[in-house]
């Protein structure tokens, strides 16, 4: 199977050296041509030459900032995908780089192989964006959208304990939309979507018995950056307020923006209910799968505190009588 970065060019921009061709070594592995530079000024010089599908770049540099690379590359005629290496002080500034438009970054010290898998989904993404402006209609978004939930299908395949669950997410928050008077069509597809955020955490991550300190901040962040790559591929507001919130409980302890009860959108408490419903019903590596009573006992505990009662009640109806949707 062809890497999605074959062909790609890539520039990597880190003012160690070492980190720099480790990088490159990573992506030129897996298909790529890559340029190299080692100070925030030579990246600017390599990005105004164009041509780049990919900027990798370090934040803190003589002449420039990542930050500023960051900026110079979105302001380009067809900008690259960008990923930001950040130390591990400086990852909460690396997640608000997402806001600035960044498709995601990996925190030092990272395996070569997390570079890569994180280059690759950045890739994908890019070329999802122009296939959307080439067609220039908002129409496209739907089908857009629905392509980039197969892909996140194929790559739950790779995790034998997160196969099937965005699917089934999606046919759970498509039964709850009528119950809770929501849009049918938003619901199912930001359900399709809704983990792509995940996608930049390695799936031998999950399966540790302990998650290292920069997976956990992966996780914690996958809403934000989920949102912010649906966004730039064109979903309406909708679908990425869900997206970004459908972690958030209704008592306010969840993240990433501890929103809580009405303050979290409408489409985003059914999805988050619906993700919830979809992880007890799935296998784990320290617990089996629940049977439907088991779930919804856990909703009615979860009531007022991760669930609002309305999607509780509402999930608690349909479960009984469609008990299937939690195969």
């Amino acid at each position: 199977m062809t890497s999605p970065l074959a062909g790609r060019q890539i520039l990597v921009v880190d003012d160690e050296r070492a980190i720099a061709a480790q990088v490159a070594r990573a992506l030129e592995h897996a298909g790529a041509s890559c340029v190299t530079a080692h100070s925030g000024r030579e990246g600017l010089e390599q990005l105004e030459r164009g041509g780049f599908d990919l900027l990798v770049t370090d934040v803190e540099m003589p002449g420039a900032s990542g930050y500023d690379l960051l900026d110079a590359a979105l302001r380009l005629p067809e900008p690259p995908a960008v990923i930001i290496l950040a130390s591990p002080g400086e990852a909460a500034g690396a997640a608000a780089a997402l806001e600035r438009g960044a498709d995601g970054y990996v925190v030092k010290p990272f395996q070569p192989a997390q570079v890569e898998r994180e280059a690759a989904v950045a890739a994908e993404l890019r070329s999802m964006r122009q296939a959307l402006a080439a067609v220039a209609v908002q129409r496209q978004t739907g089908p857009v959208l629905v392509v980039l939930g197969e892909v996140i299908n194929a790559a739950e395949r790779a995790d034998p304990f997160r196969v099937g669950f965005s699917s089934r997410t999606a046919r759970l928050a498509g039964a709850l939309a009528a119950p809770l008077g929501i849009d049918s069509e938003r619901v199912v597809l930001a359900a399709r979507v809704h983990d792509v955020g995940m996608l930049a955490v390695p799936p031998t991550e999950l399966q540790r018995g302990e998650l290292a300190r920069q997976t956990q901040h992966l996780i914690r962040v996958h809403p934000t950056l989920g949102a912010r790559w649906v966004e730039r591929l064109g979903a309406d507001r909708a679908i990425v307020a869900a997206v970004a919130a459908h972690q958030e409980r209704y008592d306010g302890n969840g993240y990433p923006g501890a929103l809580a009860g009405a303050d979290i959108p409408p489409i985003a408490r059914a999805l988050g209910t619906a993700a919830a419903i979809s992880a007890m019903c799935g296998a784990r590596p320290w617990r089996e799968r629940r049977d439907p009573a088991d779930v919804i006992s856990e909703l009615n505990q979860g009531r007022e505190t991760q669930f609002g009662s309305a999607e509780v009640d509402a999930a608690v109806e349909v479960l009984r009588l469609r008990p299937d949707l939690l195969a």
